[in-house]
């Protein structure tokens, strides 16, 4: 366990350093990046570097090319289509549950907790300028609030799949018009508002809409009528 527990420790130092560089637009996509130079830059062994580069494969982060290197993964249209399609119904469903437990005292706290995250972007938008990978972390960390209330392992963990997805869909579109997160915010408040009040139906169709709209896809990813 005593030489088990630095590998460990050294695979998750690889990991947050590549992921904190791929999300701050470090590391592009498109170019193929050389394991052996990670070695060196972290001064570690290809032990703890390549299991963490499979992690980061498994998350959907980037592709592995054995005796290669590695490479951001670039997400198409086709892939953002697929992930919102995912989103609208894991998402819509535990609005829905939460909504129709709403008088409940564990309800009452998931509300309390999104509200709580409302707030903070609200104080976001109030800077100067406005750190968007921050607000779309507090957007992730808002949809999760949501979906951790189902308490259901598989759920959460399929949801997770698409969570760096998500994140950068969401940079990329803000990146390119800042008006939209102010409706993001108002989204917010929306469907909050449908699951304190127990409308069930009117939440999980919000939810539908909110994917729909932030994206702008040129044709429905959640089939709205």
């Amino acid at each position: 366990m005593s030489h088990i527990a630095p590998i460990r420790r050294l695979q998750d130092e690889a990991y947050d350093y590549l992921k904190e560089k791929i999300l701050a637009g470090e590391l592009v996509e498109g170019e193929l990046y050389s394991e052996s130079q990670l070695t060196q830059t972290l001064n570690m062994s290809r032990t703890p570097v390549r299991d963490a580069l499979l992690r980061l494969n498994i998350e959907g982060f980037l592709e592995i090319y054995p005796s290669r290197g590695f490479m951001i993964r670039n997400v198409g249209m086709a892939e953002i289509k697929e992930t919102l399609e995912i989103r609208c119904a894991l998402e819509g469903y535990a609005a829905y549950v939460l909504a129709e437990r709403n008088e409940t005292r564990e309800a009452r706290e998931i509300v309390r907790r999104l509200n709580e995250n409302i707030d903070i972007h609200e104080q976001m938008l109030l800077g100067r300028e406005v750190d968007i990978r921050k607000f779309a972390e507090h957007n992730i960390a808002f949809h999760n609030i949501m979906i951790d209330y189902l308490h259901n392992d598989t759920i959460s963990q399929t949801y997770k799949k698409f969570e760096n997805k998500t994140r950068e869909m969401t940079q990329q579109r803000w990146e390119k018009d800042r008006n939209m997160m102010p409706l993001v915010i108002k989204a917010h408040i929306q469907i909050v508002a449908l699951i304190r009040s127990g409308n069930k139906e009117q939440a999980y169709t919000r939810i539908k809409l909110h994917n729909d709209r932030d994206y702008y896809l040129g044709e429905q990813a959640c089939n709205m009528q």
